[in-house]
């Protein structure tokens, strides 16, 4: 199982999508760390960061850029391991780490496992990407090799760095420091848990990749000891310490514990130990220890001091819980949003948190106001009242969104979700200046339809008449359509290209569901280019996705030798919503924020009273972009052409028309 995999079946945005896009070069061009050696573990502690981002790029995504970036880091990393560039660690050993000379007083060279389970864990995230998208693996990158060439060498290497800490394996199942390294303060004993965690990550994953060893009863042991050290509070928060043992105090910092909430979220996704009630457990410490408001994060995880300049940019490593509780990811996004624009970053561990942003955004879901405590002041609406209400429908009920306010808060203010009993809350905001954009997170475990229509959520403060809360009139969402058709007439060894056209909100993003391994798409402009190389049938599905929903259009080229028939019936659609099949269109999940509207008439997010037959408009349904891919090639080299057929809008949705395509 690909890590974030639990989430195939969330429609996500594309916003954190283009923040990453201007967040990757500001380093070096997106270089990072690439070049450097691990003596300061700037490869540990920085590097990894960048590698385990693109990964998670790709799986948000499924654009091969992400691994062919991927793979330039990784291939830089490998050179810079003891044995590439002939180096020892204190025993004499030149093996397949990473050494560091920077935490030891005398500058003796040592070979973290730590450091060695966050440079690993990548390429093996590489790995299982790869083998998500098999389509890709003839795909040739720059240097010549293919990406399935480079996959396979990727696993060998990792495999090569976990055998290198065997001597530090303790049976009990943990690992320890070596005892004869006596110029560490703590040789011979535990390692702390955030340390043996990163190298279980790498466990989890080999023990997948390649099945037979002992990974899978190592990455059990460990993920046993940390269950076995969890205390849970009367919040059901769960908490731990840095070494481990009884809890106390305020428990472990939370970037060092990122690791092993990460490392807890993954078992849980492959079965290990941990279950997805667990990872509930630990995005309530999130909730209810570590995150205060939209500016004011606890340093630890049972709370305590708040927003150190180390530990608070690391919010965003917890997105992995994201998939329990919808609060983690508005609240991390909020943050982000004002205090860590992509713009202006340039460390691996914030770029990592963009790219999570980016694999877990859910879609947006337009507001509309209660019918009562609201007062009308033209181009906002003032409470009258403590705890007004305002209400949503989400495109599905059973998937998490986000519904986007722009909002005036007088004073500090949480807001709830309603379950029928209580308010639970989703987001505390801090007091602004004036208006300002925040999120508050539609969270499914709480599916209450409130009106016949929505849900509800609350505001609430310490309210003073004359001084509520001031939300924006909500904008209309538009969900993104396809609006040209494909010319599909190909010949093999002759480029083809296609550049669609596109409407909707902004940003948008094109990708392709289904398409030969080497054909290429712009994400900004949708522009495929591609060189058919034998002759045979190629599906491709074209895909554009907003903020609201998605559209797609499916066609299939048909390559054919010159002087056949080339009859038959085959033909290409657009689609917009939540996944047709080919030769079909369909759109979905886009809403409008209008408050008086019936559900048929654009409510937000509210589905239409009857849907025509065949439409699939639910956008809560379909499954990301990569998780299924397919080549159909027949081995005949012969000069062929393509018999064009129509690419026509199907009955069921908008006609197609003509208008412009941008980022």
């Amino acid at each position: 199982m690909v890590p974030g995999s639990l989430l195939l079946s969330t429609v996500l945005a594309v916003s954190a999508r283009w923040s990453f896009e201007d967040a990757y070069d500001n380093v070096a061009d997106g270089a990072w760390y690439m070049g450097q050696d691990n003596t300061s573990a700037n490869l540990a502690w920085g590097e990894s960061y960048v590698m385990s981002a693109l990964a998670a790029m790709f799986r948000a995504s499924g654009h091969p850029m992400y691994l062919e970036r991927l793979a330039e880091h990784v291939d830089a990393l490998l050179l810079q391991r003891d044995d590439a560039l002939g180096v020892s660690d204190y025993r004499g050993v030149s093996g397949a780490c990473w050494r560091n000379t920077s935490y030891q007083a005398g500058g003796e060279p040592y070979c973290y496992a730590v450091h060695t389970g966050m440079l690993v864990y990548p390429m093996l995230e590489y790995v299982a990407a790869l083998r998500s998208a098999p389509r890709y693996e003839e795909r040739v990158a720059a240097d010549g090799e293919t990406l399935g060439d480079k996959a396979a060498r990727y696993l060998v290497a990792a495999q090569e760095s976990v055998a290198f800490h065997d001597f530090e394996w303790n049976d009990a199942g943990y690992y320890v420091f070596a005892p004869d390294a006596t110029f560490l303060a703590y040789a011979g004993q535990d390692q702390p848990l955030n340390q043996s965690n990163a190298m279980g990550r790498v466990h989890v994953l080999l023990a997948e990749l390649a099945p037979g060893g002992d990974d899978e009863s190592k990455a059990v042991a460990l993920a046993s000891r940390m269950q076995s050290m969890i205390s849970v509070g009367a919040d059901g928060a769960y908490l731990w310490n840095y070494w481990g043992g009884a809890y106390a105090g305020d428990g472990e910092d939370i970037s060092h514990a990122a690791i092993n909430v990460d490392f807890a979220a993954l078992c849980a996704a492959h079965g290990l130990v941990f279950d997805e009630a667990n990872v509930a457990g630990f995005a309530t410490t999130f909730m209810e220890r570590v995150y205060v408001n939209d500016g004011t994060f606890a340093d630890w995880v049972g709370g305590g001091s708040t927003n150190d300049l180390g530990y608070r940019p690391q919010v965003g490593r917890w997105l992995a819980v994201a998939r329990a509780q919808a609060g983690v990811y508005t609240a991390v996004r909020d943050v982000f949003d004002v205090d860590y624009p992509a713009s202006g970053i340039g460390s691996g561990s914030v770029l990592l948190g963009w790219a999570l942003l980016a694999e877990h955004e859910p879609k947006l879901c337009a507001p509309y106001f209660y019918v009562v405590d609201w007062e009308d002041l033209g181009d906002v609406q003032q409470a009258t009242a403590y705890g007004a209400n305002v209400l949503t429908v989400p495109p599905e009920l059973a998937q998490p969104c986000v519904v986007e306010v722009t909002a005036h808060a007088v004073r500090s203010t949480d807001v709830g979700q309603w379950d029928g009993a209580v308010y639970h809350r989703g987001a505390s905001w801090r007091a602004t200046g004036g208006l300002v954009t925040r999120h508050i997170p539609y969270d499914p475990r709480w599916p209450l339809v409130y009106d016949g229509r929505g849900v509800l959520f609350q505001f609430a403060d310490a309210f003073v008449a004359g001084e509520g809360i001031e939300v924006a009139e909500p904008r209309v969402l538009a969900g993104p359509t396809i609006e040209s058709e494909p010319d599909l007439t190909a010949e093999v060894g002759v480029p083809w290209a296609y550049a669609p056209l596109g409407a909707g909100d902004e940003p948008r993003w094109w990708s392709l569901v289904d398409a030969p391994g080497q054909a290429d798409i712009d994400p900004a402009t949708g522009a495929i280019t591609w060189t058919p190389v034998v002759t045979g049938s190629y599906a491709l599905t074209l895909r554009l996705d907003n903020e609201v929903g998605y559209a797609e259009q499916a066609f299939v080229i048909e390559l054919i030798e010159d002087g056949l028939d080339g009859s038959g019936t085959d033909e290409a659609g657009a689609t917009t919503g939540a996944g047709a099949g080919a030769g079909t269109s369909t759109t979905g999940g886009a809403s409008e924020g209008d408050s008086t509207a019936d559900p048929s008439d654009g409510v937000p997010g509210a589905p239409s009273r009857e849907e025509p037959a065949g439409c699939a408009c639910n956008a809560g349904e379909a499954s990301l972009p990569w998780a299924a891919w397919l080549v159909m090639l027949m081995p005949l080299p012969l000069r062929s052409a393509a018999r064009r057929r129509r690419a026509r809008c199907s009955a069921t949705t908008t006609p197609c028309r003509r208008g412009r395509s941008r980022r």
